[in-house]
């Protein structure tokens, strides 16, 4: 029998892409499949797979060829209004997957219907083209897969030893996200950290993981000693900022209770690499 292919090309931010990698570890196995990802560094998320993690032995990691830059997957253009736009882009992506040798190609509408609908589509196909920052399902099972690479292995152990006993984690998102500013406001966390204080402050502590930086310094001023950040860059636009940003996740997902803002999947992401307790603030 010929084998079934799955080949995902995860989008979008860090946390998106492991969802759905995650998500299509599970998928494959409902296939009898092999799964090949392939991780091409954008602007959302410029850095190679294997600078932030180990190879992985559910998934053959494929090289980034320009090939797959032809397809389109902005969602003002593949979810346009306009029938005619959305059909010409079916017809387009119909012949390129014809060119390339692909069966079929699943896009994030079609993994947010989830596994049942997948499952339809896929029938009786042998090589098939995911390309989503969504997840078809919540697997956690798959993010025990995700193993840090060594740079970023590193820097989280010598990070970690500036942690206390009683850990909790807290991720603050700002910059862009209006959902969180508006529905995850500062003092939540402030209230959390205080009640605390107030039952264990000898060895209590709490990591903090922001893209915000004002934030950072406002806390740290507030609760000396007691609120922890890993010296980071801050921005996705560089190496370095990308290398920090999975290091911040993997700390996050140590501590023992992560506080998450809304609507950010960030802390979820954390949550899902060792199990980790999560309760979200918001008004």
């Amino acid at each position: 029998m010929e084998n079934v292919n799955i080949f995902l090309i995860p989008t979008s931010g860090l946390g998106n892409r492991m969802r759905a990698i995650s998500s299509f570890i599970y998928f494959k196995s409902l296939l009898n499949a092999d799964l090949k990802v392939i991780w091409i560094p954008d602007k959302g998320l410029n850095i190679g797979y294997q600078e932030l993690f180990q190879k992985s032995s559910e998934f053959e990691l494929l090289a980034p060829e320009v090939k797959y830059k032809f397809f389109i997957n902005r969602k003002s253009l593949t979810e346009n209004n306009f029938p005619v736009i959305r059909w010409i882009i079916t017809i387009y992506h119909k012949i390129l997957c014809r060119v390339l040798g692909f069966d079929c190609l699943l896009m994030d509408k079609d993994v947010k219907k989830g596994v049942d609908h997948l499952k339809k589509i896929c029938a009786h196909k042998k090589n098939i083209l995911v390309i989503t920052g969504n997840q078809c399902l919540d697997y956690q099972d798959g993010f025990r897969f995700f193993v840090p690479a060594q740079e970023v292995a590193s820097k989280v152990k010598a990070a970690r030893e500036n942690f206390r006993d009683h850990m909790i984690g807290i991720h603050i998102r700002r910059t862009d996200h209006k959902k969180a500013i508006e529905n995850s406001p500062v003092g939540l966390f402030e209230q959390k950290i205080e009640a605390y204080l107030k039952v264990n402050p000898e060895n209590f502590g709490a990591f903090l993981a922001t893209d915000d930086p004002e934030t950072a310094e406002y806390l740290q001023s507030k609760f000396p000693d007691v609120v922890v950040t890993y010296q980071k860059t801050f921005g996705r636009d560089t190496r370095e900022g990308m290398v920090d940003a999975a290091v911040e996740m993997f700390l996050l997902a140590g501590t023992k209770k992560i506080y998450g803002s809304y609507w950010s999947s960030f802390s979820g992401v954390a949550k899902r690499i060792y199990g980790t307790e999560i309760e979200i603030l918001h008004v």
